[in-house]
């Protein structure tokens, strides 16, 4: 026999219009996304089309406190590579998970201006200056006598610190080839370990810029396809590394096909590891 559970009398009459609160609760807030570099992006967005930036960074600044705000690459309007920046009245970019959290919470200044975060990159700029400071930092990392570049974790360099760089924007690593190409053309071994590369079309005809280069090194990257290595077709290698990646299961055995002249992959011999 099925029995009705009592209830308190205290708590009221049950029918149609009783909130229920399982279903009327608030749902949490999401987090923001922790960025793999480090920066996030910031677009302010107002009904009020006389709304002035200085204005906004003030509201936002007292809104903050104790919290400093260090607006990084601020500029009028949105970035062009997302949609969703269209019609921004500006952005700007900070370099640290506290404040952007700080101001993903607040989400907005009063009923006409809102805020966005994300945790996109920044969008550089490659001026002369900004060459400059590549070139310097590339040939700190160039070991000359084994022809050895390395550039693993390269948008954590000690001297970017306050600035953003990061070799996954085509923009640097097209200007990073060209200062390689220059700078050190007898370049035999590269290593682009931990730089949460997805693509490599920076690379296109480097067997004309970099016609020594022999050894390539691509490990802990988010390349999902060896299509993509393409790139590398007409180059001798003799050593590739791509553990750590997001290739399919399997791959090691169709790299071969790809460079004949591999002798060593993932850090194993070829012949011996893959029956080639």
């Amino acid at each position: 026999m099925f029995v009705t559970p009592r209830r308190n009398s205290s708590e009221g009459p049950l029918c149609h219009s009783t909130p229920r609160s399982d279903r009327y609760e608030p749902r949490p807030k999401p987090n923001l996304p922790v960025s793999v570099y480090g920066w996030y992006r910031v677009l302010i967005f107002s009904s009020d089309r006389r709304q002035s930036i200085n204005r906004v960074m003030r509201q936002l600044r007292r809104s903050l406190c104790p919290l400093k705000l260090d607006p990084r690459y601020l500029h009028s309007g949105g970035e062009p590579d997302v949609a969703e920046d269209f019609g921004a009245l500006c952005t700007f970019y900070v370099d640290g998970y506290n404040i952007a959290s700080a101001l993903f919470r607040l989400g907005r200044l009063d009923e006409r201006v809102w805020l966005m975060v994300s945790d996109r990159m920044p969008r550089i700029r490659i001026d002369s200056e900004y060459r400059r400071r590549l070139r310097r930092v590339l040939l700190t990392r160039y070991d000359r006598q084994q022809r050895s570049l390395d550039l693993t974790l390269f948008h954590n360099d000690e001297a970017w610190r306050g600035e953003f760089c990061a070799l996954a924007q085509p923009d640097c690593m097209s200007t990073v080839i060209g200062i390689m190409e220059r700078e050190m053309p007898e370049l035999g071994r590269l290593i682009l370990d931990r730089n949460h590369l997805t693509h490599l079309w920076p690379f296109d005809r480097i067997e004309r810029r970099l016609p020594r280069l022999q050894c390539v090194s691509l490990k802990y990257n988010d390349i999902e396809s060896l299509y993509l290595l393409r790139v590398f077709r007409f180059l001798t290698l003799v050593e590739l590394n791509l553990e750590r990646n997001l290739l399919p299961a399997g791959y090691e055995r169709d790299v071969p096909y790809l460079w004949p002249s591999l002798e060593v992959l993932n850090e194993s011999p070829v012949e011996q590891t893959y029956g080639y």
